[in-house]
């Protein structure tokens, strides 16, 4: 696994992981200025299960007012980590490097699982990019709104900073398995996107609108529960504890696949 996350690190001293890194960066400094931007001075019902309440400018004032807004960003950010992880996966099959890969790491199962860690670790990097560089925009955003940042600078603050850091890291390690399995399964960059994608995206979110529970069952909208510390339809610990079995039948039918098919079949 050693090597194969060596070899990983390599690959990944490119332009491409640059832009990956800002794009997340960029999504949680959008997602701050929405949050504020949009804040309403009282709340409002909203629509449609699992909506909850219109983000408040009292909201924006609590402990985790500084990263509301980079907790908000990682739904899209958990859909940029499933693009980018079912790219690196399918790109293997496609440019036909895993099998000289897997001549210099026979063990399938230790290669994937050190790529996966390479590429998590480059993840970590990027959230912890977007999660400072969202702050910086909240306490520029507060002023704007004439927000009272009293109680951003206390304890409580700072574990919410690290509760949201941690929710969206175990969010991202979920689409990426989701993903990698989904690449593994189908070796088409086109076709594993084309299907998680239509899932996640509108399937999805069209059942949700007819149906309360979608937002407690299926895997996107799990995962994006998760990232956001619960949600009014899915509260945390179930939907951790179901985010963590689909991603765990996920590795386990990834490394199944990859373990009992041959690479060019």
């Amino acid at each position: 696994m050693n090597r194969a996350l060596r070899a990983e690190l390599l690959k990944l001293r490119r332009r491409g992981t640059l832009v990956a890194i800002a794009a997340v960066a960029a999504m949680g400094v959008l997602a701050s200025v929405l949050a504020f931007a949009l804040a309403d001075d009282t709340a409002r019902p909203l629509d449609g299960p699992g909506r909850g309440f219109a983000m408040t400018l009292a909201r924006l004032a609590g402990p985790d007012g500084p990263s509301i807004g980079f907790a908000a960003g990682m739904t899209f950010v958990g859909l940029l980590v499933f693009v980018v992880f079912t790219a690196n996966i399918t790109s293997e099959y496609g440019q036909g490097t895993l099998r000289t890969l897997l001549l210099q790491q026979p063990r399938r199962v230790a290669w994937l699982a050190g790529k996966l860690a390479a590429m998590l670790m480059i993840m970590l990097v990027a959230l912890l990019v977007a999660l400072a560089l969202s702050v910086a925009t909240a306490v520029v955003m507060a002023q704007l709104r004439g927000v009272d940042t009293s109680q951003w600078w206390t304890g409580a603050a700072v574990e919410a900073a690290a509760a949201s850091f941690l929710n969206a890291l175990l969010a991202t390690m979920f689409f990426a398995l989701t993903a990698t399995a989904l690449g593994v399964l189908t070796r088409s960059t086109v076709l594993a996107l084309a299907i998680g994608i239509a899932w996640m995206l509108p399937i999805e979110h069209i059942i949700q609108q007819a149906w309360d529970g979608a937002t407690r069952t299926f895997p996107g909208l799990v995962f994006d529960a998760v990232a956001r510390g619960g949600l009014p339809d899915a509260s945390y610990g179930p939907a951790l504890a179901l985010a963590a079995g689909y991603a765990g039948v996920a590795a386990a039918v990834a490394a199944a696949s990859l373990t009992r098919r041959d690479v060019t079949a």
